[in-house]
């Protein structure tokens, strides 16, 4: 039995008899905290592009981004973009999911649509 434990979605336990069935629960869980994730960031969008992008960015970027997130959130996870995490679970009886390969995904999935044209800060 492994456990992943996540501050969003609290401990999971996985059953690891079959490393198929396996890596299909780590991608179900990483798929579920990365939805979490973009929920909060969707809330308010346009404060984590100024953060993020040091962007101010206009209406129409903030519905682009929204909607390439909505569809991220709506993808499955490549396990090949966390596969730090998936070594973590293979080797270890307990991994703690941290919020830093999500936000990874998250930032190279959303620079294209990100238009540095508009009004930088600083």
């Amino acid at each position: 039995m492994k456990t992943i434990k996540s501050a969003l979605l609290g401990t999971k336990q996985l059953i690891d008899t079959n490393p198929d069935v396996l890596l299909l629960q780590v991608r179900e869980i990483l798929k579920d905290h990365r939805e979490l994730i973009v929920t909060r960031m969707i809330s308010d969008l346009p404060t984590y592009i100024v953060y993020k992008f040091n962007v101010k960015p206009t209406r129409k970027m903030v519905e682009s981004v929204k909607d390439q997130l909505l569809d991220l959130k709506k993808g499955n996870v490549d396990l090949d973009k966390y596969s730090n995490v998936v070594q973590m679970v293979l080797n270890r009886a307990v991994t703690h999911l941290t919020n830093e390969p999500f936000y990874v995904e998250i930032d190279e999935y959303l620079a294209p649509f990100i238009q540095v044209s508009e009004v930088k800060f600083g």
